[in-house]
């Protein structure tokens, strides 16, 4: 757990994210157990966020963009009248 803690508190949500993909810090851990045990296999599973960061929008703007212009284009519907069939024998 400490591991965990100072890789966490050591960057911001974006870089940890960045981390657990190649699972360096799952390496890290096999590092540091292995003098105790030799480990195998370490992977971060699940992720739980005990407190929440503080909301700032101007950092929120900057992960997600400014897009306020619509980017998909809007498709015409075309109603094709259903085909009835006659059910013979019922």
């Amino acid at each position: 757990t400490e591991i965990m803690a100072k890789e966490a508190s050591s960057c911001d949500m974006k870089e940890l994210v960045l981390k657990f993909i190649p699972e360096s810090i799952g390496k890290e851990i096999e590092k540091a157990c292995d003098g105790i045990y030799p480990l195998t296999n370490v992977f971060v599973r699940k992720v739980k966020i005990l407190k929440a960061p503080k909301f700032d929008i101007t950092k929120l703007m900057e992960v997600h963009g400014d897009f306020t212009e619509e980017i998909g284009t809007k498709v015409d519907r075309v109603d094709e009248p259903a085909e009835e069939e006659e059910l013979v024998g019922a």
